[in-house]
């Protein structure tokens, strides 16, 4: 994540672009800028998910296995391909899911080896709850004052 808030300024950047003949001003300071406010919105979004008890990774594999209608479920395997995570925070996170009641095991598959997870009705009411706020967050950015 980025956490620089207090960005370089222009002068800095020309000075850099002096330095090194690539350095293109506006967009550096237009990309910097724009990494800076997407590290502020996630940290507002983590910020509101924890408080409502989720991590942003359960959150996000509660929406990946509510978004497909098409589906009933999905393999660990197929979560870990539309996430950036490590398998070991994918197998811990699913396990806390578990616990939790929000996604569950579906029924087996021909492979013995392999477990289909399914939303729970308390994972969809859970993300019912916490759509519409999380929507708002998004559209207002970084920040409550942004708009």
């Amino acid at each position: 994540m980025f956490f620089l808030k207090d960005l370089p300024t222009r002068d800095m950047i020309e000075g850099y672009a002096r330095q090194y003949d690539h350095v293109d001003v506006s967009l550096t300071q237009s990309r910097l800028g724009m990494l800076r406010d997407a590290s502020l919105l996630i940290r507002r979004i983590e910020k509101y998910l924890s408080g409502h008890g989720l991590s942003q990774t359960q959150f996000l594999i509660l929406i990946i296995l509510h978004r497909d209608k098409t589906r009933d479920s999905h393999l660990a395997s197929e979560i870990a391909g539309k996430l950036d995570v490590s398998k070991p925070v994918l197998s811990t996170t699913i396990k806390t899911l578990l616990r939790n009641g929000l996604i569950a095991y579906a029924t087996a598959s021909t492979d013995g080896r392999a477990k289909p997870i399914r939303i729970t009705e308390k994972g969809a009411q859970t993300l019912d709850r916490l759509l519409p706020d999380y929507f708002h967050i998004l559209q207002q950015g970084p920040s409550p004052d942004a708009q």
